[in-house]
């Protein structure tokens, strides 16, 4: 077992690895230096040539709650330190997608905004009936990026994109396997041994078919890093708004924001 970030990133490196983090007792929302450390860890598996195969997961009872939104008011306190936090967080999601080996995300309790893109970053997603996926971008007073938006949009269209993105209401297991979130629902007494059993299957495929599969297929579906920045703006200024000021303070002390 290697370990990043003070354990809490955890790679246990084999033929199938796991990828893990933890942070169960915050339902494993993700800190500034956890990205980093994720990255980090990220960086190591194509250094293992054992590794086949990498199950992306969360310790204890949630795969991810997304980014630590208690951290917000110092990472977004000024243009650059917003922009070091953003471009970590995108890091990750990149280094996952480019990873040559099948990423599975196995998925259980929540799985909500950055937690999310970190699942839509993986190349199949598994989950139990406790898994529920929200984006509450719109509650906080910012946007979702445009890679992530471009993502979910792959996975369910524009239409249920924005009914999930507009509302940032939590979309539960089966409606998320029925829209395409989801690739398979298992119970949750059953989700590693479903989760392992296909990966096993997978380690044992040809490692230059899938490799070079996942690059054609990726590289088909990837958002136009030319248009994503050309929208990045509108998604940047966000973070120097009021809205995000009233939005965490509303999270922090658990009621409803108001905004003007």
């Amino acid at each position: 077992m290697e370990t990043f970030g003070d354990d809490k990133i955890r790679l246990a490196v084999g033929r199938v690895a796991r990828l893990q983090i933890n942070r169960p007792e915050k339902k494993n929302a993700v800190s500034g230096a956890m990205w980093r450390a994720l990255l980090e860890a990220c960086e190591q598996i194509p250094r293992r040539s054992e590794i086949r195969v990498v199950i992306l997961c969360g310790a204890g009872e949630h795969f991810c709650s997304g980014a630590d939104i208690a951290e917000f008011a110092d990472a977004y306190r000024a243009d650059d330190t917003a922009e070091q936090y953003n471009s970590a967080y995108r890091a990750v999601e990149t280094a996952i997608r480019q990873l040559d080996v099948p990423v599975i995300a196995e998925i259980h309790g929540a799985c909500f905004g950055g937690g999310l893109g970190l699942a839509l970053s993986a190349d199949l997603r598994f989950a139990d009936r406790t898994a529920k996926m929200a984006v509450t971008a719109s509650k906080l007073g910012i946007a979702y990026s445009a890679e992530d938006c471009a993502r979910v949009i792959e996975k369910i269209g524009a239409v249920r994109a924005k009914d999930m993105l507009f509302s940032a209401r939590t979309i539960e297991a089966q409606e998320a396997f029925a829209w395409g979130l989801i690739d398979r629902v298992a119970a949750p007494s059953e989700l590693a041994s479903t989760v392992i059993s296909y990966a096993e299957e997978l380690a044992a495929r040809s490692r230059a078919s899938l490799r070079a599969m996942k690059l054609i297929i990726n590289s088909l579906v990837e958002p136009e890093t030319a248009l994503c920045q050309r929208l990045r703006p509108a998604y940047s200024e966000l973070f120097r708004g009021t809205d995000l000021v009233e939005g965490t303070r509303a999270f922090l002390e658990k009621r409803e924001a108001v905004f003007k």
